[in-house]
């Protein structure tokens, strides 16, 4: 399943809500960019209930000028199963940015992993795009570009 939200919306929430049962799997890619005074909140709830059941849920965003963004997951080990969120953000101007990764194992076999990551673009990645003749907003572009691909 994929889920993209590349500005345009003022405000948004999306919920996105499963129930895995025997040797089922679910992947989640997430790609968000908000601006100028845009809200945009992804909520993930997924019950890993089968045996052999997996999720993995990605998430890439990207918030500028005055926007805010709330990641929030909740995946519930209740079986031999795996699950892994990863969540990676970019801050820049006046964002903000809130990542809630949560896992509950319910049973000894169960296998889950959250990371969750916020930063400003490197400044050193924007100095080496510049030494090969990019400006810096077109250095800046490029990075986010491929930070979302």
């Amino acid at each position: 399943m994929e889920t993209i939200q590349i500005e345009g919306v003022s405000s948004t929430v999306r919920e996105t809500k499963g129930e895995l049962g025997n040797n089922t799997s679910l992947v989640i890619t997430e790609r968000v960019m908000t601006s100028g005074n845009q809200i945009a909140k992804s909520i993930f709830d997924i019950d890993l209930n089968g045996e052999n059941s997996s999720v993995h849920v990605a998430s890439r965003a990207i918030a500028r000028d005055n926007s805010v963004q709330e990641f929030s997951s909740n995946v519930n080990g209740n079986n031999k199963c795996f699950g892994h969120v990863e969540c990676d953000a970019i801050i820049m101007d006046k964002a903000k940015v809130t990542s809630t990764p949560k896992i509950v194992a319910n049973d000894v076999d169960a296998s889950l992993l959250h990371e969750a990551a916020i930063g400003k673009i490197a400044g050193e990645q924007l100095i080496k795009l510049m030494t090969l003749g990019l400006t810096e907003k077109e250095a800046e572009e490029q990075i986010i570009s491929g930070f979302l691909k």
